[in-house]
C-alpha cells in the first residue's frame, strides 16, 4: 500500500522500496549510499495527478480531515473493513502523503480491533494519529511549509556541503550560511579533525540558526 501511494505521489513512476538507506562502516566511517532504483511507470503523470488531487480532497473536506496538519496540504484517504464474517472486528486505516505541493513522505496507520472512544471507522482513530506522525515528521525533516510568505522563505537556506573538510572549515561555511555547527566530544584539533558525516545532509533545506550536528 505504501508502494502505491508512493507512485502516485512520484508521477505514476514506480521505486523500488529500500529499508535501509545507506550503510557505514563503524571503523573507517566510510558511507555508502544503498542506490535508489527507478522501474517503469505505473499510471501516466496525468491520472497520479487527479489521484493525489482526490486525496487531498478527502482530507480538506472529507473522511481524512482528522489527518489535516496546520501548514501543510495533506492527502490521504481512510480505510474501514470487516476482520472476518460476523466476528465484530475491524481493520481500520490511513494511508497518506504530504506535503501534496512537493511530496517527501507516505504513511500507512493500521490498527487491528480499535476498541477506544474514537469507534472503529478510519476517519475517527486512524486519521488523527496520521495527523500526530505527520505533524512530527515534517517539521524534523525541515520540509517548508505552503503557502509560507516571502519573508518566510527567505528565512530557509539549503544545508551546504561539509563533509570532508577539517571542523574549523566547516564551522566557517556553516556560519556563512546563518547555520550552527554542533561538535559533540572531548576536546579536538579542529584544523586537522575531518568531518565524517553530517545531519542534517547536504541540499536539505532548513530554516537559517538550525543546528548541523558533526560528526568526525
Amino acid at each position: 500500500m505504501i508502494t502505491m501511494c508512493s507512485t502516485i505521489a512520484n508521477g505514476g513512476t514506480y521505486i523500488k522500496p529500500r529499508i535501509v538507506k545507506a550503510k557505514i562502516d563503524s571503523e573507517t566511517g566510510e558511507r555508502k549510499e544503498i542506490e535508489v532504483v527507478t522501474k517503469d511507470r505505473v499510471i501516466s503523470e496525468e491520472t497520479a495527478k487527479n489521484v493525489l488531487s482526490m486525496m487531498e480532497s478527502v482530507v480538506a473536506e472529507g473522511t481524512g480531515k482528522n489527518s489535516q496538519v496546520k501548514g501543510y496540504r495533506i492527502g490521504g484517504k481512510t480505510g474501514t473493513s470487516e476482520d472476518g464474517v460476523n466476528t465484530g472486528k475491524y481493520v481500520t486505516s490511513f494511508i497518506g502523503v504530504a506535503p501534496i505541493s512537493d511530496p517527501s513522505v507516505a504513511i500507512l496507520i493500521t490498527l487491528y480491533n480499535p476498541t477506544g472512544e474514537g469507534g472503529h471507522q478510519g476517519g475517527g482513530v486512524a486519521a488523527p494519529i496520521g495527523s500526530q506522525v505527520l505533524g512530527e515528521v515534517l517539521p524534523y525533516l525541515e520540509v517548508v511549509k505552503d503557502g509560507e510568505t516571502e519573508e518566510e522563505k527567505a528565512k530557509v537556506v539549503e544545508v551546504p556541503k561539509v563533509e570532508g573538510l577539517s571542523i574549523k572549515e566547516a564551522n566557517k561555511i556553516l556560519q556563512e550560511s546563518e547555520l550552527e555547527a554542533i561538535v559533540e566530544g572531548e576536546e579536538i584539533d579542529k584544523e586537522s579533525t575531518l568531518v565524517k558525516t553530517q545531519t542534517p545532509s547536504e541540499k536539505i533545506l532548513v530554516n537559517k540558526g538550525t543546528k548541523v550536528y558533526l560528526e568526525y
